[in-house]
């Protein structure tokens, strides 16, 4: 009986060990023609872009969006610039320039005192879905 039992434990764990390892050969498949690079996430809902003069948004959610606050943080423990615009249309592109960021008390960004770390973007769609980016500054 000891024999039987030996034999029907290693039975089992061969069978364990063999649907390892075939389940691991197969999760791997071939990247599809274009998909070089991607993460494989849905694009985001809004593109960002930075320069040394503006913040670029682009509204890539497939419907209107709205209440859009943009956030500049800079480093350290100061608070955030912030601009705010009431609507985005669809595939809408605005350009924002960087005197129009203030503080909480008021204090325009400018570059030239302020080093900036990351900028977000909050907005809501027209049907109440929530949408944020948040992008390292890259300049």
């Amino acid at each position: 009986m000891t024999l039987s039992l030996l034999r029907s434990v290693s039975a089992t764990a061969g069978l364990i060990a063999a649907g390892w390892l075939l389940s691991a050969c197969s999760g791997s498949s071939t990247p599809e023609a274009g998909a070089l690079g991607t993460s494989g996430a849905e694009p985001s809902a809004i593109a960002l872009e930075t320069s040394n003069q503006s913040v670029i948004v682009t509204n890539n959610a497939g419907k209107p969006i709205e209440d859009v606050v943009i956030a500049i943080q800079p480093f350290g423990t100061a608070p955030p610039f912030t601009t705010t615009l009431r609507r985005m249309e669809n595939a809408e592109k605005r350009e924002i320039s960087l005197s129009q960021f203030r503080s909480k008390d008021g204090t325009t960004f400018s570059p030239r005192l302020t080093k900036a770390r990351q900028v977000t973007v909050t907005a809501t769609d027209i049907v109440g879905k929530k949408h944020e980016v948040t992008m390292a500054w890259a300049h």
